[in-house]
C-alpha cells in the first residue's frame, strides 16, 4: 500500500498543534529532502520530528527526535507507520510547543496518533498485477468474443483483420481454459507479459 499524494493532518493536544506532513517517497534521498523542505518552511516551529520507511520490505528505516526527550517522537511514528502497512512514506510531525507539557507517555501518545490519523484520512492505492493477453478470432465468433471481452476484461486494443485481433488486461485466474471453453478449442490466448496497476483505495 502506498500514500496516493502529499497530505497533512493537523491536532491541537493540551494547546501544543501537531502538524503532520506526509509524502509518498522512492528513496532515502527524497525523504531527506522534504524533511529539509518541512523543516524550512516551519521554521519557527519548537520541533519537527521526522521518520520514514523506504525500500524493499522497509529495508531502509529511519527517525528523528529532534531535540524532544529521547525515543518519545521519532520511533513511535516509525512505529506507526510501520503499523500502517504503507510502504515508502516520509513522516515528519511539526509541533507547536502550548505551554503544558506533555510528559513522556503524553509525547508518544501525540507523535503515534497524530501519524496513525494523518495515514488513516489520506488517500492510498495498492499496486494490482494484471496479465496482458492477445487473442486472435475470426469474424463469425466477433458476436460471442467481443461482448464478454469488453465485459469481464479491461480491453487494451482491438484490430479488424483478416480476422479479428484483441489486446486485453485481466487478473482473472484460468482466463485461457475460460476462452477455450467459450470457442470448443478453437480459440487461445496467448499470455504477453504482467502489468503493474495502481489502484485507489478509501
Amino acid at each position: 500500500m502506498h500514500l496516493k499524494q502529499e497530505t497533512r493532518y493537523e491536532q491541537t493536544i493540551k494547546k501544543s498543534t501537531f502538524i503532520t506532513c506526509l509524502k509518498p517517497i522512492k528513496s532515502e534521498e527524497e525523504a531527506r529532502n522534504f524533511i529539509e523542505q518541512i523543516r524550512k518552511e516551519f521554521n519557527d516551529a519548537s520541533h519537527v520530528c521526522t521518520a520514514y520507511v523506504v525500500g524493499e520490505n522497509n529495508m531502509i528505516q529511519r527517525s528523528s527526535d529532534n531535540k524532544e526527550p529521547a525515543g518519545t517522537a521519532g520511533v513511535p511514528m516509525l512505529e506507526a507507520i510501520l503499523k500502517s502497512g504503507v510502504e515508502n512514506v516520509c513522516a515528519c510531525v511539526v509541533r507547536y510547543f502550548g505551554g503544558i507539557k506533555l510528559g513522556a507517555g503524553g509525547l508518544i501518545r501525540a507523535y503515534s496518533s497524530s501519524v496513525s490519523l494523518a495515514l488513516q484520512e489520506a488517500e492510498k492505492t495498492e499496486t494490482v498485477i494484471y496479465q496482458q493477453y492477445s487473442i486472435t478470432y475470426p469474424y463469425d465468433l466477433s458476436g460471442t468474443l467481443e461482448n464478454w471481452l469488453r465485459k469481464n476484461t479491461t480491453v487494451k486494443d482491438f484490430l479488424y483483420d483478416e480476422n479479428v485481433t484483441c489486446l486485453f488486461e485481466t487478473d482473472t485466474q484460468d482466463i485461457e481454459t475460460t476462452i477455450q471453453n467459450m470457442t470448443s478449442g478453437k480459440i487461445k490466448a496467448e499470455y504477453i507479459k504482467d502489468v503493474f496497476h495502481e489502484k485507489s483505495i478509501s
